[in-house]
């Protein structure tokens, strides 16, 4: 029996080869030849596609061909070049596309060096093979067509066959260890068998070809079941990467059922090696690595039981063969290496000893109180054009000059792509390079810190996705579910609102991941706490199909989620735990009551109000909802809902005018209401694009509404109510009191030397206040500053017109108006038809120089990077509408150009390629 299943693993795991590997032929080609690809999938499930696609793509240059669109149906036109032929012979299905890879990818042969290839069915979820990564011949090369890859595991009694061929006649040498073993000359083709040493070590076989001028070596390691050393870990070692000296390093790996693990990496040459099988202590798998250079980076991965490669679970920087070519091409990381394409696949990891220290200029800054808090909620793509944590940093006196005391960003750990809202992470440890270096973030944090700034970041730790090391190392395939033997995973989700894989909050190995993940950037990073997104997910209750169940109370949940912020206040006892819950209210008034703050969501409130529809907006006051502690933060919008902008005026043939009145009548309301606050970034200048005619998608940034006088408006009141929130003592809630029920709604501070009135009329029609809560005398319009006078009456009337409010205060204070809003505003390429300034920019992309015409005189032409840098270069003024641009000395990468024509500034983007 044991024999079969042995015999039988084998033939699937050839099978597996057989449909990721792709036949090319000719064998040698050039970008401009034609070639025909096959793929065998006999015995897979793709063998029951009736279409299949090739998705193909340039690794080192992050192109892909016009026809990648998924699902393919979706644009039959686009992807019909790429529309495989299915054939079946001989018993065997295969799938066949011939093809010319300039004309496929659209790109010059000099940009073609390495092409990506894999099968897919119309859309992903009919499945697809894994990546496959072949060079493009130029002069003498070579090719191992068998065995495939760097490295394989073998069964005792085994043998190896090798194929190799190239491109002209030479003289073929086969080595095994060093050891020369057989050798033919004037041929292109050698073909032998290896019998597999079974002595438990890794053992390499190599290939030389010489054609007189010129060898090419491959390289191809093996090993049989290793022998493993069973040994304690050193006790001062955690999971992940340990730094013991400038030269020295621990890796430490949690996989139980396991047998063995390899590091395979820069230092090794992504080989198997004696030297890098990792010691065995229990579940864990360990290795000190000695001997490293003092500040160079090195790259590996886990190579599990001779299957799996992975990066380390805890890296703090990560390497994708997806997302790097991009990253690199735009200059937003700089020098980061290339991905090791041909080398390995899937994800790497990073380790780099005697790094450098950040210094921390922000021990004398405070928390704001939980009441206090104005949160800001950022998400780093499409707060600028340049899309970069830096260019945020570049905009910090705008949200100090608005007056917020938090940022909310969302997520920025390592997510799959580079477009992305971060709700699907796969590398919780590790900053986002698509936004920058990990000094951009500290930076970050220092300044905002030294400007009285909270930072808190959004983080998803209610699933992982398919990328995550620690779903792949207990999954189906490639990038599968779960499977039972995970141990921090549930094989399915339990709750109907869950995305990715869904994690065990109950299992112990889910909660050191999480406790160290919280840890971390709080301790790396110095942020200020977490905003955790779908909180209600955090149980093992499986409430699939019934979502009412999955909102009651759930005693479950509640410990899960106390045990996770007692660690987190264990390692910054002021830090913030904000729940994005939605339970029910005796659930989130525990919580609440515990310390941790959770959101409200007063959207629809909101929104109706704004059309004249009258709510009843009590349940903002946390007491309304028998909370003991003011910890619900309240918002209008977040990244989830329509704009409140966009639902006025979509239906709506009112004035701006009129739109941005009702949206200051909102936030009046809003702000003045006892406890923390959120608003959604943009929110503070009427932002009114739709959200869900492209949910997900990149949304323009409309700097340029601060241009016009009505939006700069409800900055003001924005601006002012914020900072009378968060710069004064004056809205203390034991002297509130209100009436939120009605059309006309008021509110009052009660105190004995400064008091306050806002009277608004929600309606949509003149309206008043017949309720004489304003006494006797003389107030203060705290907007306008002017004097009112009121007079006792029994027949009191405050009348206000539809969409009004008035904002009275007992005596003269400041307003925090700034009249001066900033005007530098970064501008998007599609507001230009806005403006009278049209630049023109050629070539681009460019290498050299550039010239820039302008249609208008220009005050100044400037050159930014994507972190917001300005380049120091040769700019050559011809006359004012002209100029010559020295690009020579720039990195490949993406830039801005920044053009100033009296107060008006107009960017465009552009690409240097050398």
């Amino acid at each position: 029996m044991r024999l079969l299943l042995t015999i039988s693993l084998l033939f699937l795991s050839f099978l597996s080869f057989a449909q990721d590997v792709p036949g090319i032929s000719p064998q040698f080609f050039d970008a401009e030849d034609e070639i025909t690809i096959s793929y065998n999938v006999t015995g897979s499930d793709l063998s029951s596609l009736s279409d299949a696609y090739i998705w193909m793509w340039l690794p080192d240059e992050g192109a892909d061909a016009p026809s990648n669109i998924n699902p393919a149906s979706s644009d039959a036109d686009a992807t019909a070049p790429a529309k495989f032929t299915k054939r079946n012979e001989n018993g065997n299905t295969y799938f066949d596309i011939t093809l010319v890879l300039t004309d496929f990818l659209n790109q010059d042969a000099s940009s073609i060096q390495k092409v990506g290839m894999l099968l897919k069915g119309n859309d992903w979820s009919d499945g697809q093979t894994s990546d496959y990564i072949t060079e493009i011949s130029s002069g003498f090369a070579a090719n191992l067509i068998s065995p495939s890859g760097n490295f394989g595991f073998y069964e005792a009694g085994q043998s190896i066959d090798i194929n190799f061929a190239v491109s002209e006649s030479a003289t073929i040498n086969f080595l095994v260890d060093g050891e020369l073993v057989s050798s033919e000359v004037n041929t292109t083709s050698f073909n032998t068998t290896h019998n597999v040493i079974d002595d438990g070590a890794a053992h390499t076989l190599t290939i030389e070809a010489d054609n007189g001028s010129e060898t090419v070596t491959r390289n191809y390691s093996y090993i049989t079941t290793p022998i493993v050393e069973e040994l304690a870990a050193p006790t001062s070692a955690s999971l992940g990467i340990n730094y013991n000296s400038n030269t020295s390093a621990t890796l430490l790996l949690e996989a139980p059922n396991k047998k063995n693990v390899f590091v395979i990496g820069d230092f090794n040459n992504w080989s198997l090696n004696n030297n890098y099988l990792m010691k065995k202590d229990g579940e864990r798998f360990w290795l000190t690595i000695e001997d490293l250079m003092p500040g160079e980076e090195y790259r590996f991965q886990y190579l599990v039981d001779g299957e799996i490669k992975i990066a380390d679970p805890y890296t703090t920087k990560i390497g994708s063969e997806f997302d790097d070519p991009q990253i690199i091409e735009e200059n937003r990381y700089p020098e980061l290496q290339s991905y090791p394409s041909g080398q390995t696949s899937e994800a790497v990891s990073y380790l780099q000893t005697a790094k450098p220290n950040f210094e921390w200029t922000d021990s004398e800054f405070t928390k704001p109180e939980k009441e206090d808090l104005v949160i800001y909620e950022l998400l780093i793509r499409d707060f600028t054009e340049m899309r970069t944590l830096e260019a945020v940093r570049d905009r910090l006196d705008y949200l100090e000059d608005l007056g917020i005391n938090a940022i909310e960003l969302m997520p920025v750990m390592e997510f799959e792509g580079n477009l992305s809202w971060g709700y699907n992470p796969f590398s919780m440890l590790a900053f986002d390079k698509f936004y920058g270096t990990e000094e951009n973030l500290k930076n970050f944090v220092n300044e905002c810190h030294n400007r009285g700034i909270a930072i808190i970041l959004d983080i998803a730790l209610n699933h992982q996705f398919g990328r995550s090391s620690l779903a792949r190392l207990y999954n189906d395939g490639l990038y599968g579910n779960p499977t039972a033997d995970n141990p921090w995973f549930n094989t399915s989700a339990r709750h109907d609102f869950n995305v990715g894989y869904d994690m065990n909050h109950e299992s112990e190995y889910t909660q050191k991941f999480v406790d160290k993940v919280v840890s971390f950037w709080l301790e790396e990073y110095h942020v200020d706490g977490y905003r955790y997104d779908l909180s209600k997910g955090f149980t093992q209750k499986n409430t699939l199909g019934n979502v009412g169940l999955w909102g009651q109370y759930d005693a479950s949940r509640i410990a899960i989620l106390k045990r996770l912020a007692d660690h987190q206040w264990s390692v910054d006892p002021e830090s913030y735990v904000i729940l994005e819950h939605f339970a029910d209210n005796a659930e989130e008034k525990e919580l609440a009551n515990y310390g941790m703050m959770l959101w409200g969501n007063h959207n629809h409130d909101f929104s109706s109000l704004a059309k004249a529809n009258n709510r009843n907006i009590t349940n903002m006051f946390y007491e309304s909802r028998g909370w003991e502690n003011p910890h619900l933060i309240n918002y209008m919008e977040s990244h989830d809902e329509e704009r409140v902008a966009f639902e006025l005026g979509k239906n709506n043939s009112s004035s701006l005018a009129y739109q941005m009145q009702r949206l200051k009548l909102n936030a009046a309301f809003f702000f003045m209401v006892p406890g923390p606050k959120m608003l959604w970034q943009f929110g503070e200048f009427g932002y009114d694009l739709e959200l869900n005619n492209d949910r997900l998608g990149v949304k323009p940034t409309r700097w340029e509404y601060l241009e016009d006088e009505e939006r700069q408006s409800l900055f003001q009141v924005y601006q002012s109510l914020i900072k009378l929130k968060t710069q004064t003592d004056y809205l203390n809630r034991e002297n509130f009191g209100w009436s939120a029920g009605s059309t006309v709604k008021w509110i009052r501070y009660n105190d004995q030397e400064t008091e306050f009135v806002l009277v608004g009329n929600f309606g949509n029609q003149k309206d008043e206040l017949d309720q004489q809560i304003i006494a006797e005398g003389t107030w203060y319009d705290y907007f306008l500053g002017k004097e009112i006078n009121i007079v006792s009456s029994e027949d009191f009337s405050f009348p206000l017109a539809a969409g009004e409010f008035r904002l009275l205060v007992n005596r003269p204070i400041e307003n925090f108006i700034d009249d001066t809003i900033e005007k530098d505003i970064v501008l998007t390429n599609s507001s230009k038809k806005n403006l009278d300034i049209n630049v023109s920019i050629f070539p681009n992309p460019a290498k050299g120089y550039v010239k820039l015409i302008s249609a208008s005189q220009l005050r100044s032409v400037k050159v930014f990077d994507l972190a917001g840098k300005q380049q120091n270069l040769d700019i050559v003024q011809f006359d004012p509408f002209q100029y010559e641009l020295n690009m020579t000395d720039l990195p490949n990468g993406l830039y801005i150009i920044k053009a100033q024509a009296g107060e008006q500034i107009v960017n465009e983007k552009l690409l240097i390629q050398h």
